[in-house]
């Protein structure tokens, strides 16, 4: 793997969890997984890359919400040490040199991964070069128009006094024009919010105010995570 093409901050942050990394509960994996069921309408045996897969929570919840589905999991990470928990094809890698031919799958799945990947111009376009035609693009990101995400995350170094990592929110709004622009159609944009097994207060204060506000036209400002799915065109 080319060191030039990821993060080592993110490489040493993940790399301590040497006991494998699976953070989400199960009514997040709920949240995050139910946009995809239109994709698995239109594919019987697809073809599904998840970057970023750490052990593979979320691929293993693929597997058990959609049983019926003939679908082939690979997992690409740089970090050998959560990567070697991850129980389907794998292969250490960075998204911004994905080792794959082009349109190699009909789904590329980011959960919680694209902020890693700035700019985020390089890793979409290696993105988009590995999916099929009608192929399905799939991303869970911190939200950039919430208050923590937009007074807080986007500096980087007031941020890892926090947590060790190259976190950097996503504009849901540009990202849904950069996509755009690269021949893809936007499908959906949801704003969520993500509990986790275990919340750092941080989190928790985000999922207090996300219970008591109302779901509105203004979510986006107050639910911390998107989940965004867009087609490639055919």
């Amino acid at each position: 793997m080319d060191k030039k093409t990821y993060s080592e901050t993110d490489l040493r942050y993940f790399d301590q969890f040497t006991s494998g990394y699976t953070p989400y509960r199960d009514c997040d994996l709920d949240t995050m997984l139910a946009a995809l069921d239109y994709a698995f309408q239109h594919f019987e045996k697809p073809r599904i890359c998840e970057i970023g897969c750490a052990s593979g929570q979320f691929s293993q919840s693929l597997k058990r919400r959609y049983p019926d589905s003939d679908m082939l999991l690979t997992g690409v990470d740089i970090a050998s040490n959560v990567l070697s928990f991850y129980p389907y094809g794998k292969i250490c890698g960075s998204a911004f040199a994905l080792p794959f031919k082009d349109k190699s799958f009909e789904m590329v799945c980011l959960p919680a991964t694209l902020h890693h990947l700035f700019p985020l111009e390089d890793s979409l376009k290696e993105v988009i070069r590995v999916l099929v035609p009608g192929g399905v693009f799939y991303c869970m990101e911190p939200n950039y128009l919430h208050p923590q995400r937009f007074f807080f995350m986007r500096f980087t170094r007031l941020y890892q006094l926090y947590r060790k990592a190259n976190d950097v929110p996503v504009h849901p709004l540009r990202l849904q024009k950069d996509l755009e622009k690269k021949n893809m159609t936007v499908l959906e944009c949801r704003f969520v919010n993500i509990y986790f097994k275990e919340p750092s207060m941080l989190q928790k204060i985000q999922n207090l105010v996300a219970n008591l506000m109302p779901n509105s036209v203004w979510s986006r400002y107050w639910l911390p995570w998107f989940i965004l799915i867009a087609e490639k065109e055919r």
